[in-house]
Parts: C-alpha cells; structure tokens; sequence
C-alpha cells in the first residue's frame, strides 16, 4: 500500500525534469532508494547529489551489493542520507515507514548513517526466514517495451565458500527456496501472459537439492509449459553429477530445460583449489557429458 515508481537510467538519462516528472503524485517528503553495483555507483553518488540540490528535503537511500559492502563511501558522499545493507526488501520497508511516521529509524537492523559526524553500522538484519513471503515481481512497474521478462529466481544463496563470490554479502552461506507452487505460477505468468519462449532461472546454484528441482519439472509438465518454453539454469557441476546424476538430468530434459551454465571459473586445478571451489575441473566435463547425454547445450562461465 505504497505507492513508488521505478526510474531506470538503462531506459532514460536521469535528470532533474526526469525525476521532477516521475515523482508526480507521490507523498511528500521524498524517499529515493538507489541500487547500485561497483561498475556504475560513481553515477549513482552524482545522481544523489543531483537529488539533494533539487529536493533538499527528501531523503536518499543506497542499497545494493556495493554500498552494503562500503556503506562509509557511499554516506561519505554528503548525499546519502541512509544505507540499507543486504537484503533490502523488510528493512526499507521498515525504514520508509519509521521515516513516514516521523519516528526514530536508527535502530533498525541493517541501516548504517551518520550520527553526531559518526559513521555508525547497526548490526546485520536477519534474513528474511521464508522468501515465498516475499510478493510477486512487481511487472506493472517495468512495462517498456526494452524489458526482457525472460529471467526468474526460484532460490537466494548458496552454502559454498568460493573466494570470489560477492553474494555472501547479502546471504551469508544460507540457502532458501521457493516452493514448487510459487515457480509454477511465476513461470506460468511469464510464458502465458508475458508470452516468453526462453527463460532462464537466474539462481546462484539451482540444482542444489534435487528433490525440489523433481518436484519443479513434475509441476512444469503437469502444466503443460514445458511444451511452451525452453529453460536454462545456472548451477554446480558437482551438484548436478553427485547429487543428482543421470536421473536428474533426464527429468529436467523432459520438463524442458535445454541448457545448464556451470562456474567452472579456471581450468587449472591448482588455481580452483585456491579459489575454494570445493570440486574438481574434471567434474565440469563429467557435467558436460551427462548434458549432452540428454541434448542439453553447456556454458563454462570463467571469472
């Protein structure tokens, strides 16, 4: 029951009449949540100021994997007025409606600020316990045309260690999944209504337990939609060979899934023992051969 709207700079160059413009009918005063990765967050700090010089009274969030792991560059800014670290979706919930109700926010788990000219990181929120809580994708806010529908999450984390991986800021080592019955819906509503014919799941490791991915092609099959979309994954070749073998690849194949992409990330064992891959180069191929056992293409992403 808050009314927001989404400004994406992908789409539209962002500039004061632009913002003047998309924030016609919303509440005053002003919050603006910023999203921002490393590649692209000087843009965002000139977005901020940009904010602040045309509504000094608004006030600016930072989120995303960037400012969760610096929220002090991102408040040292002068434009920042809060950071939401990790997961975003309870606590600027929270936090919107502390700053609505003109009540004290800074005790809220998760939330950094400046306090007295003091930088002060309150501790990590919990994650959220059961992410099917969490509401559908909102689509009715991302209806240009430029958006590919063609992308769903059925999962958030992954339980491995490797030395790379910037997900942990926002997880930790947790795993937590959808059930079958929200994938199904979600699925359903991108083939049927948004009419895609390819859609990848964009989860950190899908394959991690395979019972839920034999319960997920049961349902897709059930519903007919593997008749409708081809289906790609991003996963472990470990999980894929050890855990869930020549069955597993076989059901996915019949519920159509067509490619798997695996973080092979190095050739040289030596390289992914430092890495704390936790699995074996060879693995990958075992991976690939079981693949294309059943005419599934492969990717190898390398960091």
């Amino acid at each position: 029951d808050i009314r927001c709207n989404i400004l994406d700079e992908e789409l539209i160059d962002i500039t004061p009449q632009v913002i003047r413009d998309k924030i016609q009918g919303l509440v005053q005063p002003y919050i603006f949540g910023i999203s921002c990765l490393t590649a692209h967050v000087g843009r965002g700090y000139k977005i901020a100021e940009m904010i602040k010089t045309e509504f000094p009274d608004s006030t600016v969030v930072f989120g995303g994997l960037h400012p969760s792991s610096l929220p002090e560059e991102a408040l040292a800014t002068g434009h920042c007025d809060y950071v939401v670290r990790g997961e975003g979706e309870e606590i600027m919930l929270k936090l919107s409606q502390a700053l609505r109700n003109k009540e004290d926010p800074t005790k809220l788990h998760g939330l950094s600020f400046i306090k007295d000219g003091m930088i002060i990181n309150n501790p990590e929120a919990p994650l959220i316990p059961d992410i099917n809580t969490i509401p559908p994708f909102p689509y009715h806010l991302f209806k240009h045309p430029k958006y590919d529908m063609g992308f769903l999450t059925s999962s958030r984390g992954c339980p491995y260690r490797c030395s790379y991986c910037s997900q942990r800021l926002l997880t930790g080592t947790t795993y937590r999944y959808k059930t079958a019955d929200y994938i199904i819906q979600e699925l359903d509503l991108a083939v049927n209504q948004f009419g895609q014919k390819a859609v990848v799941f964009y989860d950190d490791n899908f394959c991690l337990k395979p019972r839920r991915v034999h319960e997920i092609c049961d349902k897709i099959i059930e519903r007919g939609l593997h008749k409708k979309v081809k289906l790609s994954v991003q996963t472990r070749a470990d999980n894929v060979v050890i855990n869930g073998g020549d069955d597993l690849v076989r059901h996915m194949a019949e519920a159509g899934f067509t490619h798997m992409g695996f973080g092979l990330e190095t050739g040289i064992q030596r390289l992914s023992d430092l890495s704390r891959k936790d699995q074996t180069v060879q693995i990958h191929f075992d991976a690939l051969d079981l693949c294309n056992k059943y005419g599934m293409d492969v990717s190898f992403f390398m960091i």
